[in-house]
């Protein structure tokens, strides 16, 4: 029960009693405590200063200080209490007593949650010194960038992350898809479908077999790779280039299994190189003579949008005619292909794009293997101010791939993706 119920439930009662025994006391006690809550109603005229000061940045899991400051406003003592809402952080109720033009200087400690922008929403409810009467009020919400510390990177990076990129392109490519048609019966390996399963001749035999149905007629792939010098990047602790890695890898695993595969590279401008139908994924990278680049490839992603009018007529009178390295390199691919761009999203994605849209047209299936550059820094070099870099840039390339990932197929890599045959070959 409110304070306020049980004070008037406390003046009803008095009342009753002076009216049925005819006391005058508890008639005067009852106007007495009226009189008080009469006078304390018209007296709660509520004001109050909020300012609260968030950091720019947090860290997850890691407690900061906001500063508040607090002032009152109104001719009576009150309690102040802030409480935070954000269900994306904790934060301990901060709590004050004010005297009538009072202005004090406090701190809350807030734990964020999660990574990320978060929201903050605070409420503040001012309260009279008896705790009869009570106001609340919401401060405008504020944005903490909050970012992963960077002890939780180094443990993550420690564990290995195997995407199994082959597999990603295969079913992104929809190539090698079994037909109804039954071939055979076989011994049951592992990472077999149990739903293949032939009981009957499990049965029969004593040995677990399973059916294997013919798969789709073997097609061309052609593999598009960016050769440019701000796409190539050293492996660290490894003097080779990461692109001559999982191209090697592409192009022994294809070979492997039948198809033929045929190279273009290409850079921003020009198509550099055709390679048809290569011996080896060692025999194409030594064709195409790639020479990693040290340092960090460019992190910060090219903007999805048009180019001003301005850059339009600049380009204009540069070359009457601009067709970029990735669109020559999709109109040189036959119809009805399989196609692997290996490219960097963020640094051309319209191009990409445009490529994309041309292969499709014509018949072919395509997906983009998209080495994520943030993926090669060292965990080494890792402080708080590339730290908080590094975190924008990945959120802008994140949200860059989630808008290509509705018109093109694209599967993000990272240097662990790698067979470890085919490295320690090369």
């Amino acid at each position: 029960m409110k304070r306020t119920d049980l004070l008037l439930s406390l003046a009803a009662v008095l009342s009753a009693g002076a009216y049925l025994t005819g006391n005058i006391t508890p008639a005067l006690l009852a106007a007495g405590i009226l009189g008080y809550y009469s006078m304390a109603r018209l007296s709660f005229r509520p004001g109050i200063e909020v300012e609260r000061r968030i950091p720019e940045r947090g860290t997850e899991l890691e407690p900061l200080k906001a500063g508040i400051r607090v002032r009152n406003l109104s001719k009576i003592p009150c309690r102040l209490r802030i409480t935070e809402e954000s269900e994306f952080v904790f934060a301990r109720d901060v709590e004050v007593k004010l005297k009538p033009g009072e202005t004090r200087a406090l701190q809350q400690t807030i734990v964020p949650q999660r990574k990320g922008y978060i929201p903050l929403r605070a409420k503040v409810i001012f309260e009279d010194e008896p705790g009869f009467f009570y106001e609340e009020l919401s401060l405008k919400e504020e944005k903490l960038l909050v970012l992963p510390s960077a002890r939780s990177i180094r443990e993550a990076l420690k564990i290995k992350r195997q995407v199994k990129a082959i597999a990603e392109v295969e079913k992104a490519l929809g190539i090698g898809l079994e037909t109804l048609d039954f071939k055979e019966l076989r011994d049951f390996r592992p990472g077999d479908d149990v739903r293949k399963i032939d009981w009957k001749s499990t049965s029969r035999l004593g040995e677990l077999m399973v059916k294997e149905f013919y798969r789709e007629t073997l097609s061309e792939i052609y593999l598009l790779i960016n050769v440019d010098r701000k796409f190539r990047r050293e492996l660290r602790n490894l003097k080779v280039d990461y692109l001559v890695l999982i191209t090697a890898q592409l192009v022994e695993y294809f070979r492997r299994f039948g198809y033929m595969v045929n190279g273009i590279a290409y850079d921003e401008d020009k198509i550099v190189k055709l390679v048809p139908n290569p011996r080896s994924g060692k025999s194409f990278i030594g064709e195409l003579k790639l020479s990693p680049q040290r340092g960090i490839p460019p992190i910060k992603a090219a903007s999805l949008e048009r180019e001003s009018g301005l850059s339009r007529r600049i380009l204009s009178l540069r070359r009457r005619v601009y067709t970029s390295g990735p669109v020559r390199a999709a109109l040189k691919v036959e119809p009805n292909s399989y196609v692997v761009i290996v490219d960097d999203i963020g640094l051309h994605p319209r191009e990409i794009l445009k490529a994309v849209n041309i292969l499709e047209k014509r018949g072919s299936t395509v997906a983009v293997l998209y080495p994520n550059p943030v993926f090669f820094v060292s965990r080494n070099d890792l402080n708080e101010e590339r730290l908080e870099l590094l975190y924008r840039r990945y959120m802008e390339r994140k949200r860059l791939m989630k808008k290509l990932m509705g018109k093109a197929k694209i599967i993000e890599v990272g240097p662990k993706d790698l067979i470890p045959k085919v490295v320690g070959k090369l």
